[in-house]
């Protein structure tokens, strides 16, 4: 979905589950349709969605409207900044920066599938209760050393619906030059909506440091509601 922007939840506990096994061919199966699944509900070419996304920072608090039937340029607008409707001005700003991040966009620009996240070959069982299903996975993100991550992702036990995709460092991270992350984690959390599987909450958290004396310590979550099928899918 070019609309969606990810940032990745703490708030779930992962659960403790006994067992450990490598996965069966029924049980890879599953994981791959409910990726295959998310990945086609959030493809703009295929499915055209209108939904409020609403961004928390320390800092900042952003509710913003995205509409996949307008223009690139246009698909994004601005409701409110810290709870107060935004100025001409700033409209003007916030329009030009969605103009901005459009052109910039090259052929190497990677949109981001859900899939890219899991290595499915690394799929570990974990176990099941009466809500969820949960396998351990090795994460697959380029920008970060994959071997200091692990990964959990959790599926509905009754539909196989994706639920959960829970990512975090085992270790210390350097994305770039002089950067340090001692803590990392990754989340995100899926609904049906509209009769499909959609993102309902996403989560990043980042600490660490920058340059050797920069601290760098930053939550962000998202939520994402109020959703709308433009298009209904060919059956």
């Amino acid at each position: 979905m070019k609309g969606f922007q990810i940032a990745l939840l703490m708030g779930f506990s992962l659960v403790c589950y006994s067992a450990n096994a490598q996965v069966t061919e029924e049980q890879q199966q599953w994981v791959e349709q409910a990726l295959t699944d998310i990945n086609n509900n959030t493809d703009d070419t295929k499915m055209l969605w209108q939904y409020s996304q609403q961004t928390m920072m320390p800092d900042m608090a952003r509710v913003e409207h995205f509409n996949a039937t307008l223009p690139q340029t246009e698909r994004w607008t601005l409701v409110s900044e810290n709870g107060k409707s935004p100025s001409k001005k700033r409209i003007a700003e916030y329009r030009q920066h969605q103009r901005d991040l459009y052109e910039s966009k090259d052929e190497k620009t990677h949109e981001l599938k859900f899939s890219d996240l899991i290595d499915v070959s690394t799929l570990v069982f974990m176990g099941e209760d009466d809500g969820y299903v949960a396998f351990r996975f090795t994460p697959n993100i380029d920008e970060l050393d994959n071997t200091a991550l692990t990964g959990v992702i959790y599926l509905d036990n009754t539909s196989k619906h994706l639920r959960k995709i829970l990512i975090s460092n085992t270790d210390e991270l350097n994305p770039a030059f002089s950067v340090t992350l001692t803590q990392f984690e990754l989340a995100l959390a899926f609904d049906v909506f509209d009769g499909m599987v959609m993102p309902a909450h996403t989560s990043t958290t980042i600490r660490g440091t920058a340059a050797i004396f920069k601290s760098l310590d930053s939550v962000q979550t998202v939520t994402y509601r109020d959703y709308k099928l433009l298009n209904k899918p060919q059956t």
